[in-house]
């Protein structure tokens, strides 16, 4: 009882609220016979790479307060800039919203700020969360998010819980619960676009999870039919093709190789090289960690990885342009 009073254990399907701003006129439609784009980006809670974090086996638990006012400012402006360039949704993960380490601070409230309309799910949220322990300062009040920010109207939203890590009852109490956020966009003339975010699950060790959550995306796939979707997020995974053994000792983070096994139902950017994650010390980016899979209904018509500051975050955001197949 104490664990459900002092975490947030959530079900296995849960209705989102989709948030349009009183200040936002009426959202639009997005028009299937005009391109359209997409980015997902891990934004790092705004923690900055200023810190050694202790899960990458530094000191730091809390970030220094202006450091993350700075990575907000940064986050915000990065992403207005693509806007103004095009983007028309942002597919965010480690967003918090309301955590200790983070003073408390609404992130999603201030990066959403001119969006026409979006959504989150809470998957990681606790009152009190006891790790890392003394001496080291515990995280204490967690709330994190991933999130969707979309220029066009959303529809039915929707928290899809994703299998956890293979890990004791308490463990699993106080730890993430990783989610599928999913929403249906509604088409100008009719017909509809799925899109979803995801964070998958690190340090399993290859313990099957990453393999269990897979298969939830499948068959999240599946019940989209023969209609167009877009996932984007951090899985955690390398790219088919790459070699997890280039990375010497962290090899083992990457050890199961399961991200191919979609290839029949989805195809997938960046390609192979094209590296989005920045390990600590590394000044650009080693690997590729942060996919978008999309239907065959849909056409890349190109994508890049946009460099940011190295202190911003330990993503790059990944942006494509997708063209629906002629009806």
């Amino acid at each position: 009882m104490l664990l459900r009073l002092l975490n947030y254990l959530p079900e296995a399907v849960r209705a989102e609220p989709v948030v349009e701003p009183a200040a936002t006129p009426g959202v639009g439609l997005l028009d299937p016979d005009r391109p359209f784009t997409v980015a997902t980006w891990n934004i790092q809670y705004c923690g900055t790479r200023r810190h050694h974090f202790f899960y990458d086996g530094g000191p730091d638990t809390f970030p220094d307060p202006a450091n993350v006012q700075d990575a907000l400012v940064a986050i915000r402006e990065t992403l207005d800039t693509l806007r103004q360039g095009g983007l028309d949704v942002a597919l965010l993960q480690e967003v918090d919203r309301g955590s200790a380490r983070t003073g408390l601070i609404d992130q999603l409230q201030r990066i959403a700020e001119g969006w026409p309309t979006w959504v989150s799910t809470p998957y990681h949220r606790s009152v009190f969360v006891p790790h890392p322990m003394p001496p080291r300062r515990p995280l204490g009040r967690v709330d994190l998010h991933e999130a969707i920010l979309s220029r066009f109207k959303l529809g039915a939203t929707r928290r899809l819980a994703l299998p956890s890590l293979v890990e004791s009852p308490v463990r699993q109490a106080f730890n993430l619960h990783r989610a599928l956020l999913v929403t249906t966009m509604p088409l100008l003339g009719g017909g509809r676009l799925h899109l979803g975010v995801t964070h998958l699950s690190a340090f399993s060790k290859g313990d099957g999870t990453l393999q269990r959550q897979i298969d939830a995306i499948r068959a999240w796939i599946a019940s989209c039919a023969d209609e167009p979707f877009v996932l984007g997020g951090d899985f955690n995974l390398l790219p088919p093709g790459d070699n997890p053994a280039r990375l010497g000792a962290e090899a083992v983070e990457y050890a199961e190789d399961v991200l191919g096994s979609l290839s029949d139902v989805a195809q997938r950017a960046p390609l192979l090289g094209e590296h989005t994650y920045l390990p600590p010390g590394a000044s650009v980016p080693d690997r590729t960690l942060d996919h978008l899979l999309f239907s065959p209904q849909l056409t890349l018509r190109h994508h890049r990885v946009v460099e940011v500051p190295a202190w911003l975050s330990d993503h790059w955001p990944l942006v494509a342009t997708f063209e629906f197949a002629k009806r």
